[in-house]
């Protein structure tokens, strides 16, 4: 499955903080989320130092109450830059299509014109007024960085709105924000 580089600061107490993982990627065109590691309020501190000394960005959050982690708990994508490399089949085949990322739908792609994958709706179980899907998108030109595209569908009335990654990760802490205030009421 893989591991960090470096051992985080674990005392087994329940964590209080997630904090993902994001690796450089080796193009320069961002970051990849590959793991989520979690610690206790008291060693949260000293987790994202050592993990921001190793070249790797966090940005902590409350963990969600509905989870339960023990402090030091780490887990590792395993399609991450994080993953260990012994745990792919050493017969595998390489990817069929080695030029699509991996998270290319693979459908289509020349004729829309970017690589796109498959768009995820924010289903809530109730009738919304509005339909909101997500999706990673790129351009096919050999430099373009993944960006975020969001569509909110409307009755006959659509609207695409495409962002980097790095104002979809602010817009993802923004709309977490407002989401707690939400919760607590008005003040």
């Amino acid at each position: 499955m893989g591991t960090l580089p470096f051992t985080l600061p674990t005392c087994e107490q329940p964590a209080t903080v997630r904090m993902p993982v994001y690796t450089p990627a080796n193009d320069g065109s961002g970051s990849s989320l590959d793991a989520i590691a979690y610690a206790c309020t008291e060693h949260a501190g000293q987790a994202v130092t050592a993990l921001r000394a190793a070249d790797l960005s966090t940005y902590p959050e409350p963990i969600d109450p509905d989870v339960t982690r023990t402090c030091g708990h780490v887990h590792i994508f395993p399609t991450g830059g994080l993953a260990d490399p012994a745990d792919v089949a050493p017969d595998a085949a390489p990817p069929a299509h080695p030029e699509h990322p991996r998270w290319c739908d693979r459908d289509d792609c020349e004729r829309r014109g970017e690589r796109r994958s498959r768009a995820l709706e924010t289903d809530t179980n109730r009738p919304e007024a509005v339909i909101v899907a997500v999706a990673l998108v790129q351009s096919l030109h050999p430099a373009a960085a993944p960006m975020v595209s969001l569509t909110a569908v409307d009755g006959p009335t659509a609207g695409r709105v495409v962002m980097s990654i790095g104002q979809a990760r602010v817009l993802r802490y923004r709309l977490a924000t407002l989401i707690d205030v939400a919760k607590g009421g008005r003040r």
